[in-house]
Parts: structure tokens; C-alpha cells; sequence
């Protein structure tokens, strides 16, 4: 059985979900007669988001939301369920291309844990997770060109929310 690691309560969950509704970045998708709602996001690939990803990004991004830091090994048959990976190099490059993309790191990979054969990938919509003690969180020849990356983007986000608030009177 899943574990969720807080306590969600269903109105919380109603709420987010409606926002998210209200927003057109979800939009329901049950069919006639389904006992469960079911829904489908629209916050990449759609006339209401500015994000564009192959089916292969999606892929890996999906996977990253759901299930938290991976290496590219795990993500290989776990995204391929979503998209076809000819081999596990393409995975890499795929993780690569999100680490390396102009509108923004999608992707990071993190410091290798003692223990382990391979660094893991983690998603940039939320914060990084907690490295283990006295390791830095990222990979650290590319921090600092990721972070330069993510406060641009950061910046440029910020001037189109401050053009689309109405004038200070």
C-alpha cells in the first residue's frame, strides 16, 4: 500500500484540485457512467501552457513528479510506459537536454550517494530534495550555471506577473 508522507484532507485536496480546474491547467476527463473522476493535466503541450516537452521529456517529468529523485536507470522502464527509449543513453540524453534547456532547468542531477552505482535526477518545479549530510544537493560542476539559469528565469517570470497585475493607485 502507498504511504503518502503527510496528512491530505479531502478538502484540501478539493480545493487544489478546483484551482487547478478553475485555471485550465486540469480538465476532467470521465467518461459516461465512471464510478471515479478522473483527470488529465494541461499544463505543458496545450494552447493554456507555455511549456513544450517531446513525449519523452513528459515522460521523465511525469515520473520525477510522481516518484521523487531516480537515476536514469530507473526511470528507463518506468517512463517507458509512457514513451519508447531505444536504450538507456537516450534516457541521459533526455535528462540532459531538460538539465540544458533555454527556458530553464527542468531537471538536476544530483550528487552521487555513497552506495550507490549512479547519481540520481530530480525535477526543478519544487524544491531540491535534502541531500545527505555533508554533501552539496547539486552536481557541483553545474551549480552554479543552474542556478544563474533558475534565477533568470525566475526574473523573467517575475516581470510578466508584475505586467499582468493592474496599475498601483
Amino acid at each position: 500500500m502507498l504511504q503518502v508522507p503527510f496528512n491530505l484532507t479531502f478538502d484540501f485536496l478539493w480545493l487544489h484540485q478546483w484551482t487547478l480546474v478553475r485555471r485550465h491547467l486540469v480538465v476532467e476527463k470521465s467518461g459516461f457512467g465512471s464510478r471515479v473522476a478522473k483527470y488529465q493535466h494541461r499544463f505543458c503541450n496545450s494552447e493554456f501552457g507555455t511549456l513544450k516537452f517531446t513525449a519523452q521529456e513528459l515522460a521523465i517529468v511525469c515520473e520525477l513528479f510522481l516518484r521523487g529523485a531516480q537515476t536514469a536507470g530507473e526511470l528507463r522502464p518506468r517512463a517507458g510506459r509512457m514513451a519508447t527509449f531505444a536504450a538507456a543513453d537516450e534516457v541521459e540524453q533526455v535528462l540532459n537536454a531538460l538539465a540544458a534547456r533555454a527556458d530553464g532547468p527542468y531537471v538536476v542531477r544530483l550528487t552521487r550517494e555513497p552506495g550507490r552505482r549512479d547519481a540520481r535526477y530530480a525535477h526543478c518545479f519544487a524544491d531540491l530534495p535534502a541531500a545527505p549530510a555533508g554533501e552539496p544537493a547539486l552536481h557541483p560542476a553545474s551549480s552554479v550555471a543552474q542556478l544563474e539559469l533558475r534565477v533568470a528565469a525566475l526574473e523573467a517570470a517575475l516581470v510578466q506577473i508584475k505586467a499582468e497585475l493592474p496599475p498601483h493607485s
